[in-house]
């Protein structure tokens, strides 16, 4: 079934069922006003035959006859009875009198009058004093003229009711279809958009209604499926790219050594070579294996309590032997007294991958000068600040230094993927922090990076 369908048939049944509950309201106290309206008419035809058998004395000849005009208009299937206080019957319409339940006879005598049904009939008895004695008046009748009234009301009722179901269901076919217009729209409008043309966007409603959010995220969705489109393209081009060169430099070296006999200085030196390209390889192939581990959803990732302090240490003497000129200081000085504000909730393993990048790449690019390395805390965040004294980058390229495969213009003669800033910016990511750099160029680098501590 489909939507449409569905909100029209909701929309009727709901309009229907407060259409039934109205409708039967309305049933309900028409019905009870003409039951309430005929028991009083009982007990007017009870007054009267009680003046008519009891007061005959007592009324002068005008007012009898008014009353016997009265008297002589009966009810439909009208049957009367007066009894005395004993009980015994006085007069009545059947010489039989009336079966009249004891119960009956209680509650006039203790309320002074009553309504009862008997036999689908509607009844009334009233206690009548008199100046013979008192008296038991009760009337029995069926009202025909207000049960016909009745039928013909629920007759009407019941093809209100299922003429309102047809006006319900045209109505919410047409309310549903008015309603999905937009949404239909927006269908016509994506199915248009294909992997060559994702810069295509839906056109944005100008009321910030609920359809107009879906609009604005979903354009939102757009974009960075475009963004993540463009970037892969990129990637794929700056790997294929950086995976080239090594390989075109060993083969050419390979090409230029066998074209003659060398000596073994000269095959000593091309061996150099090929050792170097494919130590660059071996480097770039590392890099992106790293850079697609850090690519996971944060729910893929392990995490567990981690002392950023004992990380960094990890690295500083991992570095002392894969740089042994390094000159990193890590300055500890400042460590709070609270060991969970050096604590966060993560990677180990990928956490030492983003501190031997940054510190790497600041011993790289200073020549191997001091590099500073701090720890400190704010609120919730703790921040590892690593500042170097190197070549600086330019500041027209500080925003792009984050972007894989890029490498700014001072750097490009040094060995390197330009790979090292991306993974670390993501590895934050996964652990809900930030990377900030900041530099000036021919004086140092400085990488601030911010963790969430528990």
């Amino acid at each position: 079934m489909t939507f449409r369908n569905q909100l029209t048939l909701t929309f009727a049944g709901l309009t229907t069922v407060i259409l039934v509950v109205i409708i039967s309201v309305i049933y309900l106290v028409a019905e009870q006003f003409t039951r309430r309206q005929y028991f009083q008419r009982l007990m007017d035809r009870g007054i009267v035959a009680a003046q008519m058998y009891l007061e005959q004395d007592e009324f002068s000849a005008q007012r009898l006859q008014k009353t016997r005009r009265k008297f002589f208009q009966s009810l439909s299937e009208e049957r009367f009875a007066i009894y005395d206080h004993n009980r015994q019957l006085h007069v009545a319409s059947d010489s039989a009198g009336l079966a009249v339940p004891p119960k009956v006879f209680e509650q006039i005598k203790t309320k002074g009058e009553t309504e009862f049904w008997q036999q689908g009939q509607q009844g009334v008895g009233l206690w009548y004093e008199d100046n013979e004695g008192d008296f038991y008046v009760i009337v029995i009748a069926q009202d025909i003229t207000g049960a016909g009234k009745l039928q013909n009301l629920r007759e009407v009722l019941i093809i209100s009711v299922l003429l309102g179901c047809l006006v319900m269901v045209a109505a919410g076919h047409f309310f549903a279809r008015r309603v999905l217009q937009p949404i239909v729209a927006i269908v016509q409008e994506v199915n248009k958009i294909r992997a060559s043309n994702l810069h295509l966007r839906v056109k944005e409603r100008p009321a910030r209604d609920e359809i107009g959010e879906l609009v604005h995220t979903f354009n939102q969705m757009l974009e960075r499926l475009d963004t993540s489109f463009y970037m892969q393209k990129s990637f794929i081009a700056n790997a294929s790219h950086e995976l080239r060169n090594p390989l075109t430099a060993i083969s050419g070296e390979l090409e230029v050594t066998l074209m003659q006999d060398r000596t073994p200085a000269d095959y000593k030196a091309s061996l150099q070579t090929l050792q170097k390209e494919t130590d660059r390889l071996e480097k770039l192939t590392t890099d992106l294996i790293l850079l697609a581990q850090t690519g996971f959803d944060e729910q893929e990732i392990r995490k567990e309590r981690v002392r950023v302090d004992e990380v960094l240490l990890e690295v500083k003497v991992e570095l002392t032997y894969s740089l042994p000129q390094n000159q990193i200081q890590v300055d500890l000085s400042t460590l709070p007294p609270d060991a969970d504000r050096l604590t966060v909730l993560g990677s180990r393993s990928l956490l030492q991958i983003a501190f031997k990048n940054v510190l790497e790449n600041a011993s790289k690019f200073s020549d191997h000068q001091p590099v500073q390395v701090s720890l400190s805390w704010r609120g919730t965040l703790l921040t590892v600040t690593v500042q170097d004294q190197g070549i600086g980058i330019p500041e027209a390229e500080i925003d792009r230094v984050k972007e894989p495969f890029y490498r700014a213009k001072n750097a490009r003669d040094r060995m390197g993927t330009g790979i090292g800033l991306t993974m670390v910016e993501k590895v934050l990511r996964l652990h809900g922090g930030e990377v900030k750099v900041s530099s000036t160029l021919g004086k140092g680098t400085t990488v601030i990076l911010l963790l969430p501590s528990m």
